[in-house]
Order: C-alpha cells, then structure tokens, then sequence
C-alpha cells in the first residue's frame, strides 16, 4: 500500500493504463462554465475511441449551452472502494482537461449514442435503446485532451 494521497511522477497511470480503464468505465463526471462563471458538474456516460472522449447528449442538457459559449471541458473517471474494501484497496484517477466540438451529423450521432450504450448497458440494451433515445434529439460532444493527471495509489509503493 502506497503513504501517497496524492498524484504523483511514481504513481501516474501509463497511455496504456489509461486507454485500458477508459475503454472498460462507463462513467465519468464533466464539468463545463455556466455562463455566471459557476461550474455545472453531473455524471456522464461517455465513449473512449483512445484519442477522444464522445459523448451523447438530449437536446435540453446544460452542458450544450455551456459548451455552445465556452468549449472547456474537464472530464473525471474514478474508483475509490477504500470504504468498502478498507484502505489497502487504493483508489485510483484519470482527470483530463480540454476543448469540446459539438456536432449533430445523423450518422455519427447514432454511431456514438449506440457505442456509448454499449459500453454503459451492453450490446443488447444498446440495440434495444439506441432508437428511442434517438428521438429526443442528440448532439455529440467530442472533447479533445489537453492536459491529464493521473494516480493510481497501489502504484508506486514505498
């Protein structure tokens, strides 16, 4: 067990690392600026492609707004069981900062709604919902990584 709370050189996560725990976490958290300045921060599901983050999003969410007006984005995917499980069980995260380009292509909203329902719900869910939720209205967020930080407290251990 690692005495770091914090990110650091010895327990940042490899490309590699990354790219396997966005590829299997289905949930992130996004921030975007409301237009006071004020953060808006909710619970998202998201697609990794390995170069950028995608996401769905019905045509009433906030986040559009935001993003319409200022294209930063922060995106944070997590997993902490040391509640559960006790501290030896480590907790580890993946922050990424960066700019959000927002699209409402038909093709490549029902390409990104249904990869992003199949990694939340499985491929079966995912064939099942993608029409319906299609009928709301989508636009896809696509948010370029600028900057990470990453830990993983199990690594690095003194």
């Amino acid at each position: 067990m690692s005495s770091k709370t914090t990110a650091t050189k010895e327990n940042a996560l490899t490309t590699s690392e990354i790219d396997e725990r966005l590829s299997a976490t289905p949930l992130a958290r996004m921030a975007t600026y409301r237009a006071d300045g004020m953060i808006h921060l909710t619970p998202i599901w998201y697609h990794w492609n390995g170069e950028t983050f995608r996401l769905t999003l019905g045509a009433g969410r906030i986040h559009l707004k935001n993003l319409a007006v200022d294209d930063r984005v922060s995106i944070l995917i997590d997993e902490d069981p040391r509640p559960e499980e006790g501290i030896a069980a480590g907790a580890w995260a993946i922050m990424c900062r960066g700019r959000a380009t927002l699209s409402q292509d038909d093709q490549l909203i029902r390409e990104v709604t249904h990869a992003v329902l199949s990694v939340s719900l499985g491929k079966e869910d995912a064939d099942a919902y993608t029409g319906p939720i299609m009928a709301e209205g989508r636009t896809i967020v696509t948010i370029t990584p600028q900057d990470w930080l990453t830990w993983d407290y199990n690594k690095g251990e003194d």
